[in-house]
């Protein structure tokens, strides 16, 4: 129906992309970057994508670990095999706030919940961070009960438990509230 190859390279593109109304926003790693389109369709149905903005690796590319939008922001982990958060503003690419280095090393895993965003990163350090634009809050972190080496499955929620996975090892944490 159309095509973007811009932010297409020729080893992976991991991250899916996010849809929010006739916008798509889409990164990948391996020195690529990351870009905003505006789907248009024409009388006929015919579709087209149109740029809004692109932004050069430098600026922003989510290796693998995904992306999650909450409100009209961006969160991922930008670098290739970094994980380095970071906030952007959907409609303009302008960056809200970068978190640095975090308290993990390698790519990050997200996952949004309650306010909160779960940077899982690929030395089995997960961090909590809080899901603002304001500025970027750290406000817990600990390190995995197993670490079986480098990887990068998503954490997932579910009954205030949070699952994780480390290659053999199945962990779950319960986060309810009290």
């Amino acid at each position: 129906m159309w095509t973007y190859n811009k932010i297409a390279n020729n080893t992976a593109n991991i991250p899916t992309p996010i849809i929010k109304g006739d916008f798509v926003f889409c990164s990948t790693g391996y020195r690529t970057g990351a870009a905003l389109l505006r789907i248009n369709t024409d009388g006929s149905g015919k579709q087209t994508a149109e740029e809004v903005y692109f932004l050069e690796a430098k600026v922003l590319q989510n290796h693998h670990g995904g992306m999650v939008l909450i409100g009209d922001y961006i969160y991922c982990g930008h670098g290739h095999n970094k994980g380095f958060p970071i906030c952007v503003e959907l409609a303009t690419g302008k960056i809200a706030w970068r978190g640095g280095r975090g308290p993990g090393t390698g790519s990050a895993a997200i996952l949004a919940a309650d306010g909160h965003l779960y940077f899982r990163y690929e030395n089995g350090v997960i961090a909590l961070i809080e899901a603002t634009p304001e500025k970027y809050n750290l406000k817990s972190h600990f390190s995995m009960a197993t670490h079986h080496g480098r990887s990068w499955p998503h954490p997932v929620i579910s009954n205030g438990k949070l699952y994780l996975r480390d290659q053999q090892s199945l962990l779950c944490y319960d986060i309810s509230e009290k």
